[in-house]
């Protein structure tokens, strides 16, 4: 193995490290947002406005997760990959 593998193989290690950190709080940060809406949908008796922006909220922040999801598995199959500049697992409006 060359030190010029090693050198890459390093920065590998390194977008894996950043991307799965990105990765943990994209998906973190959405199920905070799920259990405070189930939680309000459980306990606040809101009325039906309020429940279908609740499970609306839900529903857009699951797909989140899921775009969060893509990317893992994007890394995985390719340590290279940056996550960052290529949009992985989001899909087009």
């Amino acid at each position: 193995m060359t030190s010029e593998d090693l050198t890459t193989l390093r920065g590998q290690l390194e977008n894996l490290k950043s991307g799965i950190r990105d990765i943990a709080h994209d998906i973190s940060s959405p199920l905070g947002v799920i259990r405070m809406a189930a939680f309000y949908l459980q306990t606040a008796k809101p009325d039906q406005a309020k429940r279908e922006h609740y499970y609306s909220l839900i529903g857009d922040t699951v797909d989140k997760v899921e775009v969060g999801l893509k990317k893992l598995r994007a890394l995985g199959e390719d340590p290279s990959l940056d996550i960052h500049s290529r949009k992985v697992g989001e899909t087009k409006p």
